[in-house]
């Protein structure tokens, strides 16, 4: 049997440097470690909890990769992956999305879920190489084999928000966009276009970029008379951000213009006596990818693409 003593011999440092190394512990160089490890994985020696990693090549980590952590979203679906994992023998591991090439080139993980607007095809052609799993939240599948997403059916709410606005009896119906080449804004924009079409309606976009300052700055630049009676906006922070602008300009809300949002956040219950809204369950969402992931580690067969459910949420606006 291969031992530590033997390690420390064959790569020329003492047994404590050669601990340090594999335990990743101590102020020992990374060149050093990567020497160290390659005369361990050489020898066939597996150190107490790294020897199911460097045997089976597994980190038992999954990534979660998000663009940032200020969106109200980002954490219910987090806690939902987290819950997700819960009793399996993965760990869940949190960082920027533009640290995810990093991460996977070297292959700090088993598998990732990437939640960005927008992702770097880059990303996800190295995953597809080194065999990583990928799961995409809100980004149309680019293919592959260990390529896999969940998007929100924002098509299919944006027609019924915009529907909805056409039943109140509103005929100028503004759009407010989020970032322009997402995913997201893409789906929702073409629903609010179709059902404008269908009415004979002629469409008003205005561009933000999903957060309230966009929401606020867009009526910021307005001038008292209003060029629409309606805003469906493609999510809720741009909503709250209009609505406390329009509500400053002494506009009544509902009574002026009706305002729908999308994503159905927590203070969303709070804005204008309520805002109306698009739900999406994030956590629930969330504990699906977990679950599709283990299976898909597991080498079960998991659909390549799911759609996340939507349902409208009438309140006050």
């Amino acid at each position: 049997m291969v031992t530590i003593k033997d390690v420390a011999k064959a790569s020329g440092y003492s047994i404590s440097t050669v601990s340090y190394a594999l335990n990743d512990s101590g102020n020992i160089p990374q060149s050093t470690k990567d020497k160290i490890w390659a005369v361990a994985k050489k020898m066939k020696y597996y150190p107490n909890a790294a020897a199911r990693n460097l045997k089976n090549k597994k980190t038992y980590n999954i990534g979660f990769f998000v663009s940032g952590f200020s969106g109200p979203v980002y954490h219910k679906i987090y806690d939902g992956v987290a819950t997700g994992l819960e009793g399996s023998e993965y760990n869940l591991l949190v960082s920027f999305s533009r640290n995810a090439k990093k991460m996977i080139t070297e292959r700090q993980i088993d598998a990732a879920i990437i939640l960005c607007p927008i992702v770097d095809e880059k990303v996800i052609t190295i995953a597809e190489s080194l065999n990583i799993p990928t799961i995409l939240l809100d980004r149309a599948n680019p293919g592959g084999d260990l390529i896999f997403s969940h998007v929100v059916n924002s098509y299919e709410g944006a027609k019924i928000a915009t529907q909805y606005l056409v039943d109140k009896g509103r005929r100028k119906i503004a759009y407010l966009s989020g970032v322009v080449g997402s995913y997201d804004d893409k789906e929702r924009y073409q629903g609010y276009l179709d059902i404008m079409k269908n009415q004979n309606m002629d469409p008003i976009v205005y561009f933000g970029d999903f957060t309230e300052k966009s929401g606020k700055a867009i009526v910021d630049m307005l001038n008292d008379e209003l060029p629409f009676d309606a805003i469906f906006s493609a999510n809720d922070e741009m909503a709250i951000g209009m609505i406390k602008a329009l509500e400053d300009k002494g506009i009544s809300i509902p009574k002026d213009l009706n305002v729908i949002g999308f994503d159905d956040v927590d203070v969303s219950t709070y804005i204008a006596g309520g805002l109306s809204t698009i739900h999406i369950d994030h956590h629930a969402w969330g504990v699906q990818v977990a679950k599709d992931m283990l299976s898909i580690l597991k080498g079960e067969q998991v659909d390549k693409e799911k759609k996340v459910p939507v349902a409208l949420v009438v309140r006050n606006t």
